[in-house]
C-alpha cells in the first residue's frame, strides 16, 4: 500500500465548514413546526327523564239500586294531571254496595305507587227522626248542631282488594275480589273510618313478597324487559244490612290521591327524609298525582 497524504488547503477547509453550517441551519428551521393534534365532542346535552302516571276509575259491580243509577259499562273517569270527580252516590241504604276499581298505569319509567286518603268530611244533614237522640241512649250529636259529624263512616265498610274478576262464579259483593295477599291494610270488615286512618299517611302498593310493587316498563337489561303493566286497586263500599237508623241522612266525602315515584336509584320509596328521594323528586323526574273525590249520601 502506498502512502498517501491528504492535504486540505485553507480555502477548502473554510468551504467545508460552510457546508456544515448550512446543514445545521436547515435542521434548526424544521423544529419550528411542533407536533399537534385536536379532537372534539360537540353538542353535549343532558335531558331529565319523565314519569307519567294515569289512573282510570270505574264501577265494576254494584247491587241493583246502585246499578240502576249509572250505566256500569260506560262510567269511567281518567285522572292524568287534573283531579277528577269519582264516586258520587245518593240515597244509599243498608244492604247497598258497590265495587270501584282504579287502574294505575305508569309510562316512560317504572315507578312505585302510593295511595293516600285525605279530606274526610262527615255531616248529619239535618238529623231527622227516627234517628235516636242522646236521651234515647244513643251516642249521637245534638240535632241542633248543623255541623255535627254523622255516623256513616263508622258503619259503612271500605275494604281494599288487589283485583276484580268479572267472571267469578259466586255471589257478590266480595266473590269477585282478590284479597291483597292476605295482608291488606283494609281487609274484610274494615270500616270507612278505619280505612281512612290507615291510608291517611299513605300506603305503598306491595307485591306478593311484601316488596314495593314496580309498575310500568323496566329497563331492557332486566329479566322481564316489558315489566308489569297496569295494576288495579279495588275498593268495596258496603253498608251491611244490620246497620240501623243512626245513619239516616248522614253524608260523607273523601279524596283518594295516587302518587308515583321513580324506581331507579330509589331504595326507600316515598321516604321524604332521604337524600335520594329529595334528588329524584326535584331533578330527575317529577311525582305524578291523580285525585278522585268521592261522595256518598244516604237518604231516608
Amino acid at each position: 500500500m502506498s502512502d498517501k497524504k491528504i492535504g486540505l488547503s485553507r480555502r477548502q477547509m473554510l468551504a467545508g465548514l460552510g457546508t456544515v453550517g448550512v446543514a445545521s441551519v436547515g435542521a434548526g428551521l424544521g423544529t419550528t413546526a411542533l407536533f399537534s393534534d385536536e379532537e372534539s365532542f360537540t353538542g353535549n346535552t343532558i335531558t331529565a327523564g319523565t314519569l307519567d302516571m294515569s289512573v282510570t276509575a270505574s264501577i265494576e259491580a254494584a247491587n241493583e239500586y246502585w246499578a240502576e243509577q249509572v250505566d256500569l259499562s260506560e262510567l269511567e273517569e281518567t285522572a292524568d294531571g287534573e283531579a277528577v270527580t269519582g264516586i258520587q252516590v245518593e240515597d244509599v241504604k243498608p244492604g247497598d254496595w258497590g265495587i270501584f276499581c282504579f287502574e294505575i298505569s305508569i309510562a316512560d319509567n317504572p315507578g312505585y305507587v302510593r295511595t293516600r286518603a285525605e279530606n274526610l268530611l262527615s255531616s248529619e244533614n239535618g238529623y231527622p227522626e227516627p234517628e235516636p237522640s242522646d236521651e234515647d241512649g244513643g251516642d249521637y250529636n245534638d240535632p241542633g248542631d248543623s255541623g255535627g259529624a254523622g255516623e256513616l263512616q263508622d258503619e259503612m265498610l271500605a275494604e281494599v282488594y288487589r283485583s276484580f274478576d268479572a267472571d267469578a262464579d259466586s255471589d257478590p259483593p266480595r266473590s269477585h275480589l282478590t284479597p291483597d295477599g292476605g295482608d291488606s291494610v283494609a281487609p274484610e270488615g274494615t270500616t270507612l273510618q278505619e280505612a281512612y286512618d290507615e291510608f291517611s299517611d299513605g300506603v305503598v302498593m306491595r307485591d306478593g313478597d311484601g316488596e314495593p310493587m314496580v309498575v310500568g316498563s323496566l329497563p331492557e337489561d332486566e329479566e322481564t324487559p316489558d315489566g308489569p303493566g297496569p295494576v288495579e286497586w279495588c275498593l268495596l263500599l258496603y253498608i251491611p244490612e244490620d246497620v240501623g237508623n243512626n245513619v239516616q241522612t248522614d253524608g260523607l266525602s273523601f279524596d283518594l290521591v295516587f302518587e308515583a315515584e321513580q324506581v331507579r336509584n330509589n331504595p326507600t320509596p316515598f321516604d321524604g327524609d332521604s337524600a335520594v328521594s329529595e334528588t329524584t323528586t326535584s331533578t330527575a323526574t317529577s311525582t305524578s298525582t291523580a285525585t278522585s273525590t268521592s261522595t256518598s249520601t244516604p237518604g231516608t
